[in-house]
């Protein structure tokens, strides 16, 4: 019996005319083989369909001719004669005979092929859209119908009806293995249709058997019925199974089959559902494989929920380290099968650690996870694969920290590198400070935009190369910069938890939107009782280069995943707090020097008062520079490294690391809240402009000025002795500052000083006090303890609680609360007016 080659679409390869005309005369044309029921079929499509270039081998036995017209029955009287005679003379055939041709369609109808009497209706719904727009899609089911001719058996027919379901569900399976087994429905689909078409060969069997029997004469409508019940039990969970998934891709199709798994209550339905989900889930644990062991992400249907974004590249080429290491390998819980979602996460970062360890290291070879490599497959019992996993995600995290913390050159040196960040950035070893302070002053206290950032580089190298941290391996890593934004726009953004301003250009517009947004005001700095024309070179104002200044610190891939621009942000934003801190201290000490000239002038009663407000600016600014960098940088900068043993993998340490940060910028006060940061900014500019004022004011203080004019007054006196010089000098140094302290204004400039220095502290301590007793924050009683050391100002907060009914005596003209020791220069000052600095 010859084959047919039919297409997907029932178009039919026939013999060609010229061998169907074959043979004349006494020998008979070329017959096709006709089945005992069936009818000769034409070389077309019987739908209609525009044929495909594709052929499949089908069963023997279909007939087949050049054109659609009857051929003559077989000489075997035993089997009707065709098609339309049949269905004339099917009433007139026995019991038996109508169950022996209905017998044999339902046999083709179980293949998927309609026969004479039982015909197939055409698939309802749509094919899915994989690469569209997604629409809601459902499984085409295929219907078979008994046309029964006139004079048959109903109630063979109506027993018959019985196994229709079967064809039914056997020829909805077939549709869907059609159309998943396509190469956009990826690779989960194809290993699910290849284990259905394992099936269903099994049961293309089974009815070959069947139709041996039937051709043998043993096989009848019971026995039919009787050896049919396994496959309806197996193709109805086949049928739900496929309708549940039809039009899913990956981890989705995982889970719909696990779902009808669960809801099945026979023990060979869900035997079945796993057969099914061992099969479909092979190249998605294969996938699992490549990732947690290799590194290697291997998606080409982008069925894995884990995917890579192209658009966000790491440091080697030109991208951002933080955003590589947050987004470029993202978690898609949408798509993740539900018996890895307990092991998601350790998925992903096992995967991701890999990739980054083998980026850095790519000669390294790493050591098999414990107990080998386990080829990962489906099972019910979870804990099978999932130990497997958590043993690669241990082997993956300690191989990458280990990378981190091993020195150089088998590792990163992370600890190494931290501990200089700390001495450079934190004022851990501060000698290269006062050395660079020595020589880059006059250059930090221009402007800007006038700064030369290569003088100061060099000058940064000296002063490191001259200082205890000469001997730092990652000196050369640090350079110097400008920031265009100022310290309180950068703290007001880490507090509203907005991005970071940009590191080397501002956008006043957008600073102006953003404090109008926040309720902010653009400036709350400036507190000096000068006005802003009256700001001279020695007073750092905000676009100086003083507090602009800041340090650059350059990483390498993989460092700079832990150094990422927004932690390196921070430490800059606390090393520019520092600065201006030791900048202000500098300035204090200034004059300190200059009054150390006076004390041979024998003017102490005179000058006491002035020596006493500057001692009181200089203990402040010192105690605070002590709890900033003693009592929080240092034990912080402790605790974190030595968190850093206790870590099991590198996004621990990254999540210490910010958490120590944002710790530092709280106790410092650079976020705690705007309110005291802005009493500390506004003390601490009051401190900068009484010291850059008193040398304004009285040149005779400057101790070059006063060494010119001695080496002038020597030069007049050269004719007497030493001490009668010394003496004259004296004198004349005398009669300078006396001239200089009777002016009035003078008396009027420094009251005015010591009146609002006093009253922001005394304000400044006062919101200290509240936000503790508020919120029990140790740090900040610790504060106000090391700034209030005798109490004193406490006992003026006191008195002026209980002075707040009584006469204005104890007030200054400005009306700010002065110390006892100081209300009668206070008064003596007059009407000082009110201090501005406190705007």
């Amino acid at each position: 019996m010859p084959l047919l080659l039919r297409s997907r679409y029932n178009e039919c390869l026939a013999l060609g005319r010229p061998l169907w005309d074959i043979g004349s005369g006494e020998r008979a044309p070329f017959r096709s083989p006709t089945r005992a029921s069936g009818r000769a079929l034409a070389c077309r499509g019987r739908d209609g369909r525009v044929p495909e270039l594709r052929f499949r081998i089908v069963r023997a036995g279909i007939p087949f001719g050049p054109d659609p017209a009857p051929h003559p029955p077989l000489a075997d009287p035993s089997w009707p004669a065709s098609p339309d005679i049949q269905s004339e003379t099917f009433g007139k055939l026995g019991i038996q005979g109508q169950e022996h041709a209905l017998l044999e369609d339902v046999l083709f109808c179980l293949l998927g092929v309609e026969g004479v009497y039982i015909k197939k209706t055409k698939p309802s719904g749509k094919v899915p859209q994989i690469w569209g727009a997604p629409m809601p899609t459902e499984l085409p089911e295929t219907r078979f119908e008994i046309e029964l001719p006139s004079g048959g058996d109903a109630s063979t027919a109506q027993f018959l009806q019985q196994l229709l379901p079967l064809c039914e569900h056997h020829a909805t399976v077939q549709h869907f293995v059609s159309v998943h087994s396509q190469h956009e429905y990826g690779a989960v689909n194809h290993a699910l249709c290849a284990a259905l078409r394992d099936l269903l060969t099994e049961f293309t069997a089974k009815v070959s058997r069947l139709e041996q029997q039937l051709r043998v004469g043993e096989l009848n409508l019971a026995k039919l019925w009787y050896q049919a019940q396994p496959s309806m039990d197996t193709f109805s969970l086949l049928h739900r199974v496929t309708a549940h998934v039809y039009g899913l891709l990956g981890g989705a199709v995982l889970n719909g089959i696990e779902e009808v798994m669960v809801r099945s209550s026979l023990t060979t339905a869900q035997d079945l559902c796993e057969f099914l989900l061992q099969h479909a889930s092979r190249p998605y644990f294969e996938m699992v494989s490549k990732w947690v062991y290799e590194g290697r992400l291997e998606d080409p249907y982008g069925e894995f929920f884990v995917s890579e974004s192209p658009q966000l590249r790491d440091q080697r080429i030109g991208g951002p380290a933080a955003d590589f290491w947050q987004k470029h390998f993202t978690l898609d819980e949408r798509v993740v099968p539900q018996f890895l979602a307990a092991s998601r996460e350790r998925i992903l970062h096992a995967g991701k650690y890999l990739h980054v360890y083998l980026s850095a290291a790519q000669a390294a070879e790493l050591p098999e996870p414990e107990g080998g490599r386990v080829p990962f497959r489906y099972s019910r019992r979870r804990r099978d694969y999932v130990e497997a996993i958590d043993a690669a995600y241990r082997r993956a995290a300690a191989a990458l920290l280990q990378l981190f913390m091993r020195p150089q050159p088998e590792g990163l040196d992370l600890p190494g590198r931290l501990r200089s960040m700390r001495s450079f950035f934190f004022l851990g070893r501060a000698d290269w400070f006062g050395h660079l302070m020595d020589t880059a002053a006059g250059e930090l206290e221009r402007p800007a935009e006038e700064v030369s950032l290569a003088r100061l580089d060099s000058l940064l190298d000296l002063a490191v190369r001259a200082s205890s941290v000469a001997s730092d391996p990652y000196r050369e890593d640090i350079t110097c910069t400008t920031h265009a934004f100022r310290i309180e726009d950068a703290c007001h953004r880490m507090v509203k938890g907005h991005s970071l301003p940009s590191e080397d250009v501002e956008d006043d517009g957008a600073a102006s939107v953003l404090s109008m947004a926040s309720g902010i005001p653009p400036s709350t700095a400036s507190a000096a009782p000068s006005s802003a024309a009256n700001q001279g070179p020695g007073l750092a104002a905000d676009d100086s280069g003083v507090r602009c200044l800041t340090l650059k610190y350059r990483t390498a891939w993989p460092l700079s995943i832990v150094f990422s621009k927004t932690l390196l942000m921070k430490y800059q934003v606390i090393f520019r707090h520092l600065l201006y801190c030791r900048y202000v201290e500098r300035k204090l000490v200034e004059v300190w020097v200059d009054h150390q000239y006076t004390k041979e002038l024998g003017l102490d009663s005179t000058f006491s008062p002035y020596y006493s407000l500057r001692q009181r600016m200089l203990h402040f600014c010192r105690d605070y520079i002590y709890y900033a960098t003693v009592e929080v940088l240092e034990p912080q900068s402790h605790r974190f490294l030595s968190s850093l043993r206790e870590a099991d993998t590198i996004d621990d340490v990254l999540r210490s690391h910010e958490r120590f940060l944002d710790t530092c910028l709280r106790e410092v006060l650079l976020t705690e809240r705007d309110t005291l940061y802005r009493h500390l900014s506004k003390v601490l500019q009051t401190c900068l402009s009484f010291a850059h004022n008193l040398r304004r004011i009285c040149p005779s203080l400057d101790v070059t000025s006063q060494d010119r004019g001695g080496s002038a007054a020597d030069d007049e006196n050269q004719g007497l002795t030493q001490a009668a010089r010394r003496l004259a000098r004296v004198r004349q140094s005398t009669e300078s500052y006396m001239a200089v302290m009777s002016q009035r204004h003078y008396y009027k400039m420094m009251a005015k000083w010591k009146t609002i220095f006093e009253s922001q502290l005394q304000g400044f301590l006062r919101q200290i006090q509240q936000e503790s007793t508020a919120r029990y924050e140790h740090f900040l009683s610790n504060l106000a303890t090391r700034l209030d050391y005798n109490e004193y100002y406490s006992s003026v907060l006191s008195s002026n609680a209980a002075a707040a009914t009584a006469p204005d005596y104890g007030r200054s003209a400005g009306g700010y609360p002065v110390p006892p020791s100081t209300m009668g220069s206070a008064a003596a000052a007059g009407a000082a007016g009110p201090g501005r600095g406190d705007r």
